[in-house]
């Protein structure tokens, strides 16, 4: 017969009250008491019954993720939760979402109605949706928002600093040389391809080059759309003397364009992107980019949340932390025909 908490607070020699305290790692133990119930728990290999657990205190202990689509951001994202959440002993459950189908709509509703999750974490763009909103509104779940479109100070987010990160780029492509930059936009409802924009348009200003509509162009932060943009930009009578790519994978789908049309990166033309994903190291040359701190915001973003759990009042609940630039190989000085 398996072992029960009656049996182990009787090898403890401690109430079951004080068992279940040390299961549930409540404070308020002494050390020695402690490592007496772990010692009895492990003697008597007794599994705590984690669903009696969760319904005597009448939390789930399961965090939500919310995912609009699957790519290297929603990658790394994921990978970061995954771990933090084991950490804090809290299930994850990865659930996609899209505004537009109804059955995604009716399913996120039935997780928050049955008090299946105690709290979400949610990713962009499903921050736009008003159902979304309405609904957590309504149901009062804690969340908090990644790199949101709309930031208010009621709503807890962590985001990084992609104006501040595109500007020291751009920045930087100026300072070698560079003066027609090509900058690959992404998609309109991210707050990310927003601030990246104004700040690669702030470098301009700030050095007194004049801002070209023509070198924005749309790539939807994806490989094709980077390789798309960059054959269209280069087939221009003057064509950029570096690519900034609003994304690293936008960065990559030029770097490919580049090759294929036998222009070589940096000599001809220079190319960076944003985010600092593994590929970046794997190109050749490396990929240039800006750091985004993706594994810093999502730790931030569930400290935030646990202590919202846990009835305390975070620290703050707005967070911006800051990007830094990582120079690699795809970048240099334009020809000197070209300056």
């Amino acid at each position: 017969m398996p072992a029960t908490i009656k049996d182990v607070a009787k090898l403890a020699d401690c109430s079951i009250k004080t068992v279940s305290r040390v299961v549930n790692q409540e404070p308020h133990v002494a050390e020695a008491t402690r490592e007496k119930v772990q010692s009895a728990i492990e003697t008597l290999g007794y599994a705590p019954n984690f669903s009696a657990r969760r319904l005597v205190q009448r939390k789930a202990y399961m965090i939500c993720v919310l995912l609009h689509e699957a790519g290297f951001y929603q990658s790394a994202v994921l990978s970061k939760v995954l771990d933090v959440g084991y950490q804090h002993d809290y299930d994850i459950l990865i659930q996609t979402y899209f505004p537009s189908h109804n059955r995604s709509k009716e399913k996120l509703a039935a997780l928050i109605r049955e008090k299946r999750v105690d709290g979400l974490v949610i990713t962009p763009p499903c921050d736009v949706d008003r159902y979304l909103t309405e609904l957590l509104v309504k149901s009062q779940v804690p969340y908090v928002q990644i790199t949101p479109l709309n930031r208010t100070a009621e709503v807890p987010y962590v985001t990084g600093d992609d104006y501040q990160g595109a500007y020291l780029m751009a920045e930087r492509l100026i300072m070698l040389g560079h003066w027609r930059i090509a900058f690959l936009n992404g998609p309109r409802n991210h707050r990310m391809s927003i601030d990246r924009l104004y700040g690669y348009k702030a470098a301009l200003e700030m050095y007194r080059i004049p801002f070209r509509e023509r070198l924005v162009m749309e790539s939807l932060y994806n490989f094709d759309g980077g390789y798309n943009a960059t054959r269209m930009a280069m087939a221009m009578d003057e064509p950029p003397t570096a690519i900034f790519g609003g994304s690293d994978s936008a960065a990559i789908g030029a770097l490919y364009a580049l090759r294929e049309l036998g222009v070589s990166v940096p000599k001809q033309v220079s190319v960076c992107g944003f985010d600092n994903l593994p590929q970046s190291q794997q190109t050749w040359p490396g990929l240039s980019t800006v750091d985004h701190p993706v594994e810093a915001i999502v730790d931030k973003a569930i400290e935030i949340l646990m202590a919202i759990l846990a009835g305390h009042e975070p620290d703050s609940r707005q967070v911006v932390l800051p990007c830094r630039l990582v120079m690699r190989g795809s970048t240099g000085a334009p020809p000197v025909e070209m300056t």
